[in-house]
């Protein structure tokens, strides 16, 4: 997707015109509609965020490669931050995870007893797998964080299972593509490879949030005590 020019002025209807993937960004932080005319800081301002935050936030939707500055961050951000994170947490868990887990049940219906579980295990795994995450990020860094215990947090845990969320969705994605019976109507096989890239896509920005914003504004914060 291209970049699209952010100012606190922009209009919230053009932001979500210009953007529609930021509709997931409303919604995971419960931001309530309707906006009429108003600005992003209007909005802002309204809700009680940041706007510099916010619309780092919307960039790093926007544009998967887009990097903040150090400029950009100030330690003030860090508590919005992992307000965000957790967020997108429920988020994952409460409506992305069970609106995919709905397609899957439409595609086994129409499976034999070995394709069904097949999948049904493949999906069931991968679901815990992220959840298991959520939970252990929750508790080994957000938790610890709140509590002022930011140089016992274990921000190794950004790493390596991201990568391996990736393969999980892909191992799904190929499962669906390939090995299904003909009974399973592409139509349903589209709708849930949609939901499983959707939710690994949007992991990536997930991880790139906690890497290249929450990681660098914990580095300020600790050189500050």
């Amino acid at each position: 997707m291209g970049s699209v020019a952010l100012s606190p002025e922009m209009k919230i209807y053009e932001l979500i015109d210009a953007a529609p993937i930021l509709l997931s960004l409303f919604s995971r932080l419960d931001i309530h509609l309707p906006f009429g005319d108003i600005s992003i800081a209007e909005m802002c301002r309204r809700d009680g965020y940041n706007t510099q935050l916010f619309m780092m936030l919307c960039a790093m939707h926007i544009d998967s490669r887009y990097r903040p500055s150090q400029e950009e961050m100030t330690e003030d951000m860090l508590p919005e931050v992992i307000a965000y994170l957790r967020a997108s947490h429920r988020y994952y868990a409460e409506r992305m995870l069970p609106h995919t887990a709905r397609h899957l049940e439409e595609v086994l219906s129409h499976c034999d007893d070995l394709s069904e579980r097949v999948l049904r295990r493949f999906y069931d795994d991968y679901a815990h797998y992220i959840k298991s995450h959520f939970e252990e990020e929750e508790r080994e860094i957000f938790t610890l964080m709140e509590r002022g215990g930011e140089r016992d947090a274990n921000f190794a845990l950004f790493d390596m299972p991201h990568a391996d969320i990736d393969d999980r969705s892909n191992d799904i994605a190929s499962l669906i593509v390939k090995s299904l019976p003909e009974s399973a109507p592409t139509s349903l096989r589209c709708d849930m490879l949609k939901d499983v890239y959707e939710l690994r896509d949007d992991l990536r920005r997930h991880s790139n949030i906690e890497t290249y914003v929450l990681r660098p504004l914990v580095v300020k914060y600790l050189k500050q005590r």
